[in-house]
């Protein structure tokens, strides 16, 4: 068993990849632990009830929300500095987990944006 493996380690390193606009992989977290890929994913899962990936796409879309709602990047760039590989994968990803596309929520919390002004002008 991987002693020192903590979700705050795994977090760190999604944090460092996202920094990098780089991809996390299950295989570099397992060079890093000296394991196994497979057996890294077991071990987390066995320990926090959830798959590896499943923790670590939680975080890139985590993130994702964060600067739709506070930046005016594209969803492109927004997807590459989340980690995602591509634009298509960060929409995918992003779809299945809300329901929505990214754009669609960027634009729903550009409009609110624009009415909370409109009536804090109106006063």
């Amino acid at each position: 068993m991987i002693r020192e493996l903590g979700k705050i380690d795994i977090a760190r390193y999604v944090a460092d990849c996202m920094r990098r606009q780089d991809s996390p992989r299950a295989s570099e977290l397992a060079i890093r632990y000296g394991v196994t890929p497979s057996h890294l994913s077991r071990t987390f899962r066995t320990r926090y009830g959830q798959s590896l990936s499943a923790y670590i796409k939680a975080l890139q879309l985590r993130r994702a929300q964060r600067l739709l709602r506070t930046t005016t990047l594209d969803t492109t760039r927004i997807g590459y500095a989340c980690g995602f590989a591509t634009r298509r994968t960060f929409f995918r990803a992003y779809r299945r987990a809300t329901g929505d596309s990214p754009r669609r929520h960027q634009l729903t919390i550009s409009s609110r944006r624009k009415g909370s002004v409109r009536r804090q002008s109106d006063r």
